[in-house]
């Protein structure tokens, strides 16, 4: 059973976990195949497995998942290592080499990914209960590991630091990278950028002053974290607990795919517009495209935004279903005929 808070810019998601295991570790010049569906790395605790994961028609991605579905046939990823290059379906595979490299080739032989290591002693590959993905040698060192390369989403006991970013992925069923980026800014605070066409800072709000945003810019570590109990903590004083905190749950702090977050963007504009004009009919003018030039019906546009905004209502279960929007609709179009 999965549970999540959504926060303004990103989700904790909490799952129960099972799995069953298969291969604990990669060795030697042994490789995993996208061909065999068994060919999966799994967490000794059974709570993580890595492997090829689809991501479209013949295109599939190096991924770390919860072995445990959040609903049929639904894994939750947390990370992958080819988001913006995915291989075919057959013949890819991802290998080790007795240089102590780990890379994944596409059908072609092309090598789409790399941990660009090296080592004279024989190298391993395995999955640690934490969902950390490591590449360590024989004498103990570790080489490579996934949690200093994080995607959209940070587990509990990985560290983001200020050489690393959370970049968003495009949608909920397309995992490559986008535009939004939380990461630590030169001035040591925590920050969700867009760097799309247009560059800015979402969050915190830019017209504040980082004192004003209660964030603090003396402390030059640049680390924040997730603990296992629901507690999130960085470097800049901002931290947050979640509803449950201290209740054992698998977590993971995950950064909004973009479709969501630009949803939530022009959501919080309306309401902006809302405080600055109380009146409907005046705050309506300010976000009507001006193209329009008042040529439109003002009674139903009411109406639209007015079930609009009981639509995106914080509190999710206050939201109206699909036929009680339609019902609200055609009951106010009937009072508008009858006056």
């Amino acid at each position: 059973m999965a549970i999540s808070i959504i926060l303004p810019f990103l989700p904790l998601i909490f799952f129960s976990s099972f799995s069953s295991s298969t291969i604990d570790r990669l060795s030697g010049s042994s490789s995993l195949s996208v061909e065999h569906a068994d060919d999966v790395l799994t967490s000794p605790n059974g709570d993580f497995s890595a492997g090829f994961f689809p991501v479209g028609d013949n295109a599939y991605c190096f991924a770390i998942w919860f072995c445990e579905p959040y609903s049929e046939g639904n894994r939750t990823i947390v990370w992958m290592a080819n988001r913006d290059q995915p291989v075919n379906g057959r013949k890819s595979e991802l290998s080790l080499r007795k240089s102590g490299n780990a890379i994944i080739t596409d059908a072609g032989r092309l090598t789409v990914w790399s941990t660009n290591t090296v080592s004279e002693s024989p190298v391993f590959l395995y999955l640690h209960e934490n969902g950390n993905l490591i590449l360590q040698n024989s004498e103990g060192g570790v080489l490579w590991q996934s949690f200093d390369s994080p995607t959209d989403t940070l587990l509990p006991q990985q560290l983001l630091t200020k050489d690393m970013q959370l970049v968003s992925s495009r949608s909920q069923g397309n995992f490559s990278s986008r535009f939004y980026k939380l990461y630590f800014d030169d001035d040591n605070v925590l920050r969700l950028l867009y760097g799309g066409p247009e560059i800015s800072v979402y969050w915190p709000d830019p017209e504040l002053l980082s004192w004003e945003a209660s964030r603090s810019t003396y402390n030059s570590s640049r680390i924040a974290f997730l603990d296992s109990l629901g507690y999130f903590s960085s470097s800049d004083n901002f931290t947050f607990m979640s509803a449950d905190y201290g209740e054992r749950f698998q977590r993971i702090l995950k950064l909004d795919f973009d479709e969501e977050i630009e949803n939530r963007r022009l959501v919080t504009w309306v309401r902006e517009k809302m405080k600055q004009a109380p009146e409907m009919s005046s705050w309506i003018e300010m976000i009507i495209d001006p193209k329009l030039e008042g040529k439109y019906d003002k009674g139903r546009m009411e109406i639209l935004f007015e079930v609009a905004l009981k639509c995106v209502a914080e509190d999710r279960d206050a939201r109206p279903t699909m036929s009680q929007v339609v019902e609200m609709i055609l009951h106010q179009e009937n009072d508008s005929e009858l006056v």
